[in-house]
């Protein structure tokens, strides 16, 4: 996989962490330092998830060698089967953010960002797409080869996305979150028939 793949899913899956950001920073707003402290931990926390799912993912997989071009062609139906695996993943965190954005407001339940372990606790539930992220990529890809082109899109753009959510908390800002959610859907929908399909 490409760079430019890994940040545009870093994107898809950012998105979660700025609603939920925003929605907490709506009732306790907090200072921009401790925002910045909190959504970088939270980063921190989903790229671990998602290198843990990638792991968890190649050791799973039908096919261990299947990026191998040696591999014989009695593993075709193996590495097909790991495709589909893959793409089911995918539509599965796909669909879950779609029944979440199909209420005409999606409110989010506000929690007390004010205490640091509030926030870690929010990074991991933020994190469970992020998991289910990793798990469908480790049917497809290697760990070892990906970690830096997983891990630094992730930090640099749910850094960004979080402290945006954060920064328009305190400013009382509106934020379209069915918009943002339908847009990460899409990400991920082409994203997964993208690699089922095509490689």
């Amino acid at each position: 996989m490409s760079i430019i793949e890994f940040i545009i899913l870093s994107i898809a899956l950012s998105f979660e962490a700025m609603i939920v950001m925003h929605g907490c920073a709506l009732k306790t707003p907090v200072k921009l330092t401790k925002g910045l402290a909190e959504v970088f931990c939270i980063a921190l926390l989903n790229i671990l998830l998602l290198l843990g799912g990638i792991w968890l993912g190649n050791l799973l997989r039908f096919t261990p060698d299947a990026l191998d071009p040696n591999a014989s062609s009695t593993n075709s139906l193996l590495t097909d089967t790991d495709n589909l695996v893959y793409l089911g993943l995918m539509i599965l965190v796909a669909v879950r953010l779609l029944f979440r954005s199909g209420k005409k407001s999606r409110q989010v339940q506000p929690y007390d960002i004010s205490r640091f372990t509030t926030a870690l606790l929010l990074g991991i539930v933020i994190g469970i797409n992020t998991l289910f992220v990793g798990l469908a990529l480790g049917f497809r890809i290697p760990l070892g080869e990906n970690i830096w082109r997983a891990a630094i899109p992730m930090l640099v753009v749910m850094t960004l996305f979080g402290l945006l959510g954060v920064m328009l908390g305190r400013q009382q800002k509106e934020l379209r979150a069915r918009r943002y959610t339908l847009i990460a859907v899409l990400f991920l929908l082409a994203f997964a028939l993208k690699g089922a399909l095509w490689g």
